[in-house]
């Protein structure tokens, strides 16, 4: 028998913009030390950090637009262009400040920052790619309960049962393929053979096995690119070697995450109006202009300038938030009907899907109801000046997930260690339990249906860990300015002390921690290594730079991944960093066939 799912498990969520976090402050209990309100344990930063990474009081009244901080009260942007990148801090305060400021009322539009007409919502455009809708009344954008597994190629990534992290290419059958032989020759791949109990064979034309492939390839990381060949016995997974990897699944797939509450997790992407006014011109035969290159994202006043001007002169509004430059955002919500504490977490209204669970292991669409988000985490990724790789900072809601044990230093030079968080969690039962970040939900997109991962567990939340609380592995050296894992979780323990000891009252925004950002040295291209003091290479990822949102990359935390491991090309292309770049439409063709629909 068919059942009902009604707790907002959905794959495609239709939201409006009703913003409604910073109407809630009268009811929020939180303190600069209290516990929350809700049921749920929360994360309780060490209060004797040495305050290697703060900022004044009398600099942090001026980011507030009324010159001194209010509870919940509205912060203008940090200003990217003057963006002074002297050393760690300078980047952790650009992200508390943007935070901040995205998170705040917006007096000029209504609601906050981030759901006002400033960002646009990415959304899939029934013509093929992406498309984006400026937030305003009236606009249903969409929301998915799954994110793009990609890497730097652009293609699906999944993990082998050695846990090391491959993307994937997917063959068909017939198609053709070149291999470099044992001779050094080149020759075209016949077919890929698989025996039942034997390894993977590759063969040429004439039927004869290749000694010693190599695949010849023009991607990214080949060696971190499986080919997937379709067989008579089923799909292989061969290494540019030609060496069969023994993979867990047959084919690449989407991951979904469901809370503890039984919610699952959303994802909506948003754009500020300057990166899609620089897509827009950049994509705009007519446009030329040799202040401004399409080969990077703007971080001079002279670009920005470019930008602004754009916009003002084909019927753009101009941007309020120009010295912001380009920023991208991701963000991730579970429904707020199930939690105990609503009022800790900033929310918006949406319009669900509800599921019809065919089995344990297979739920499909079956309507939709109305319901609140409440967010739970946020990837603040933008421009600025001298490093066009962008700034890629994370925050999450203090009751996501348990971290396990850390060490920082206090205010007598003494490194500390914090024994791993007990409790329950919105996203793990019980911290103490094993094993964690266990996939249980895959997505099909073929028809949006929920597939159990696991099917003698079904479709179940998992116990989530947040693998490295600030972004650095124990006893590992995650910068050039720091030299111990202790040293990088300090400044970002000061950073979080610093910012809410200065919030005023019951201030929603006391609710989300600041976990980290990363950025490469002098704003290289980035080359998808984490950092490591006895590599030279430039494009390593720095600051806390094993850097991950457990409501984002829950199952990709991993001592070799960071931001970069996926976004990363060949060089510092707005397409070669972002994901969505390439795949959006720019305005002028959205505006083009509205014009022609009106007209038809």
């Amino acid at each position: 028998m068919k059942k009902n799912v009604i707790v907002g498990i959905s794959l495609m969520a239709a939201v409006t913009l009703i913003w409604l976090g910073a109407c809630n402050s009268s009811n929020n209990k939180t303190t600069e030390s209290a516990v929350g309100t809700g049921s749920y344990s929360r994360i309780q930063l060490p209060q004797d950090a040495m305050a290697s990474c703060t900022v004044s009081k009398d600099t942090f009244n001026t980011w507030f637009q009324k010159g001194t901080a209010t509870e919940n009260g509205a912060v203008t942007n940090a200003n990217s262009v003057t963006f002074g990148h002297q050393n760690n801090c300078d980047f952790y305060q650009w992200s508390e400040r943007m935070f901040l400021w995205l998170t705040s009322s917006s007096e000029q539009y209504g609601g906050s920052v981030m759901a006002s007409p400033v960002f646009f919502n990415v959304v899939d455009d029934p013509a093929g790619g992406l498309q984006m809708e400026r937030h305003a009344a009236g606009i249903i954008p969409v929301a998915t309960s799954s994110l793009d597994k990609n890497g730097p190629n652009r293609l699906p990534v999944f993990r082998d049962k050695k846990g090391r992290l491959f993307e994937v290419m997917f063959h068909k059958a017939g198609e053709r393929v070149t291999i470099k032989n044992k001779a050094g020759k080149v020759i075209e791949l016949g077919n890929v053979e698989k025996t039942p109990n034997g390894p993977a064979l590759l063969k040429d034309k004439a039927g004869n096995k290749i000694e010693q492939p190599l695949i010849v390839t023009k991607l990214i990381n080949p060696e971190k690119v499986l080919h997937a060949f379709p067989t008579s016995t089923g799909t292989v997974f061969i290494d540019m070697n030609g060496n069969e990897v023994d993979a867990e699944v047959t084919q690449a797939t989407r991951n979904a995450l469901i809370a503890q509450n039984n919610s699952l997790v959303y994802y909506i992407t948003m754009v500020n109006d300057m990166y899609a006014y620089y897509l827009t011109a950049i994509n705009d035969p007519k446009f030329k202009n040799d202040s401004i290159s399409s080969q990077q994202f703007p971080t001079t006043a002279a670009e920005m300038a470019c930008v602004v001007n754009y916009a003002s002169s084909h019927g753009y509004p101009v941007p309020s938030d120009s010295t912001a430059l380009t920023m991208e955002l991701k963000t991730s919500w579970v429904i707020a009907d199930s939690l105990d504490n609503p009022q800790d977490y900033f929310l918006m209204e949406a319009m669900i899907p509800t599921y019809a669970a065919s089995s344990d292991t297979l739920w499909k669409p079956a309507g939709q109801q109305k319901a609140k988000l409440a967010l739970v985490g946020i990837h603040i990724v933008g421009s600025v000046a001298g490093h066009p790789e962008m700034i890629w900072a994370t925050f999450e809601h203090q009751s996501n997930t348990p971290n396990p044990a850390y060490q920082y230093i206090n205010t007598n030079g003494q490194v500390k260690t914090v024994a791993a968080d007990k409790g329950s969690w919105l996203f793990n039962s019980n911290a103490s339990d094993t094993p964690y970040n266990v996939n249980y939900i895959n997505y099909d997109t073929s028809n949006q249906s929920l597939t159990a991962a696991v099917p003698s567990v079904g479709i179940a939340p998992s116990n989530t860990l947040r693998m490295f609380p600030f972004g650095a592995a124990m006893d590992s050296i995650p910068n050039q300015q720091d030299t111990s894992a202790s040293a990088s979780n300090t400044e970002i323990i000061a950073i979080n002390n610093a910012i809410m000891s200065m919030i005023p009252g019951n201030d929603i925004r006391k609710n989300y921690v600041f976990v980290g950002a990363v950025w490469t040295s002098g704003g290289s291209v980035p080359n998808g290594g984490v950092y490591n003091p006895r590599d030279s290479i430039s494009g390593l990822a720095i600051g806390t730079s094993l850097l991950a949102n457990s409501t984002m990359e829950t199952y990709f935390q991993s001592t070799s991944h960071t931001c970069f491991t996926c976004h990363h090309g060949t060089s510092l292309a707005p397409a070669d960093l972002s994901h969505v770049f390439s795949k959006i439409k720019p305005l002028n063709a959205m505006l083009q066939k509205i014009d022609k629909d009106q007209k038809k």
